[in-house]
């Protein structure tokens, strides 16, 4: 009898995943595992049975990838299978979310914190699987081994993309070096020239799409795991997050403290989540090992000339573009970090290999291999690409192109909000922010009814955007167009006095003097609208 219970609440479990041929919602599923596991402990009050161990380990058994007698083993053996239903799940996420297989027109909206979709994928819109409560569910349902198994299929599809990043820039090498020289040298002919040689632009720009993707849906489940491992147990959870913070700063971390770091990360206690997820990826498959990566800030600017600029454009609604693209400014800061600390980490190995076989005149210096160097190479990596980006982007403007313009300085003012290594007044250095203030005013006085609307050509509908304006050294254009920017402002006083319009004197000067984080003060465009309330209780 026992063995007939549990075979047949297995296969309610395995039934209800799916409704309608597709997958059920986590928080409707955990339901009814809930009901179902109500009546089994009921029976097992009645015929004097031990059910609830047997339940434990059917749960366990679909939601682990292997068998029970190695459950506590670190180190797992290749050939293990994965439960199945852990496997329906993760598949479908992957599949459908990530990937995007079915075309309905997935887009993460930062705002919100969730994927949405244009038309339903199966049953359900994506918001309705893909935001914090559902994830949470998805969590409690099936524990951290599932979370590690839908993180480890994530990591094995940002591989890939990875890898197609470390081709171009193989397959790229020589032209790459040329576009270098030129951008250097302020050769604009030769640099045009030479990124129209690159091969395949457009097809790694939506390969980075898809790795933003990914990053932006494994941050959420890491959400949404530490909110499930806060509220079930706590202690677990400040010991963690006590511990990260006394993690040594070091290039060469030992085996026992990535492990730690990683489990932080899988549970966003670490501040940077996307860098060190990268980072972890690329030493997991011994990427980032050539010379080529050097020229990753070069490729990335030349993404500037692509023309999928021209159907780009900024959503006020959701706080990102019409076709993902800044997903693509996640995908740059974390791919440009993670492969610098694994270069590091690299180079820090070799000198002490040279150490151990008796060059003593390559004795490590503990200040240039501490954590403070690899965020200084990583930040010089970032004002590299913010200043060659810039220059293309404003060298390309014509009246005919200024809605592509707009655009692109959104978004690098999103991509130096994203990035901690960042501050906000890298971007003004060559974009003063009058003109991004003036550019919001627009998208924010618009009605909600319009917030794909792109600027138009016509000056009057595209307020101080113009060639001459973005030189700091053009002082006069704040004389000019301070009445209409303080008009603006007095206009729409009492409807938006955060995020992106708030560009203030005294802010800039906060951020000039002060600032070494994208992060510090006020954050710029997603800041809208944001629910402050909690996620549902279940009881």
């Amino acid at each position: 009898m026992r063995e007939g219970i549990l075979g047949n609440f297995r296969r309610r479990l395995l039934a209800v995943l799916k409704a309608d041929n597709d997958l059920q919602r986590p928080s409707v599923l955990e339901s009814l595992i809930h009901r179902h596991l109500n009546i089994v402990y009921l029976a097992e009050q009645h015929i004097s049975m031990d059910l609830t161990h047997g339940i434990q380990e059917v749960l366990l058994i679909e939601a682990f990838s292997g068998p029970v007698s190695s459950l506590h083993l670190f180190e797992k053996p290749a050939d293990q299978l994965t439960g199945s239903a852990t496997e329906v799940v993760c598949n479908w996420y992957i599949e459908n979310i990530v990937k995007d297989v079915s075309g309905v027109g997935i887009l993460f909206t930062p705002i919100h914190k969730c994927f949405k979709s244009t038309r339903p994928v199966g049953g359900y819109f994506a918001e309705l699987v893909t935001d914090l409560r559902e994830l949470q569910a998805f969590v409690r349902v099936f524990g951290g081994y599932g979370v590690d198994r839908l993180d480890r299929m994530m990591k094995e599809h940002t591989a890939a993309l990875l890898n197609c990043i470390d081709t171009s820039l193989r397959s790229n090498h020589e032209v790459l070096e040329a576009v270098a020289g030129s951008m250097h040298s302020g050769d604009r002919i030769e640099r045009e020239a030479c990124s129209r040689q690159i091969v395949d632009l457009d097809t790694v720009i939506g390969f980075c799409i898809e790795g933003g993707q990914a990053l932006a849906f494994d941050q959420l489940l890491a959400e949404a795991a530490g909110v499930v491992l806060d509220e079930g147990a706590p202690l677990i959870y400040s010991l963690l997050s006590g511990v990260v913070k006394h993690i040594p700063e070091e290039i060469s971390e030992k085996k026992e403290i990535r492990r730690i770091r990683g489990v932080a990360n899988s549970l966003n206690i670490v501040g940077d989540h996307d860098s060190e997820w990268i980072r972890s990826i690329l030493e997991d498959v011994g990427g980032a090992n050539d010379g080529s990566w050097t020229l990753l800030p070069y490729l990335f600017a030349t993404f500037m000339t692509s023309k999928i600029w021209n159907s780009t454009g900024f959503n006020v609604d959701t706080g990102g573009f019409n076709n993902n693209i800044h997903c693509l400014a996640r995908c740059m800061s974390a791919v440009i970090a993670g492969s610098e600390l694994v270069r590091l980490e690299r180079e820090h190995q070799q000198r002490q290999q040279s150490l151990s076989n008796g060059h003593l005149d390559e004795a490590l210096d503990p200040e240039i291999h501490s954590r403070l160097s690899a965020e200084a190479s990583i930040k010089s990596a970032m004002q590299l690409f913010v200043k060659f980006a810039t220059g293309i982007v404003l060298d390309s403007w014509s009246e005919a192109n200024r809605s592509n313009l707009v655009a692109k300085l959104i978004f690098l003012d999103q991509l130096c909000e994203i990035s901690p290594y960042l501050p906000r007044s890298s971007l003004e250095a060559y974009v003063p922010y009058a003109i991004l203030r003036s550019i919001y005013s627009q998208y924010y006085s618009n009605s909600p009814s319009m917030p794909l609307a792109l600027l138009s050509v016509s000056p009057r509908h595209s307020p101080a955007v113009s060639l001459s304006h973005t030189s700091p050294a053009v002082n006069h254009f704040y004389d000019m167009d301070s009445g209409s920017l303080r008009s603006t402002d007095n206009k729409h006083r009492n409807v938006r006095r955060s995020g992106p319009l708030d560009y203030s004197s005294s802010r800039k000067v906060k951020l000039v003097e002060g600032s070494t984080s994208g992060s510090t003060g006020r954050s710029p465009l997603p800041r809208f609208a944001v629910s402050r309330s909690g996620p549902l209780m279940y009881k």
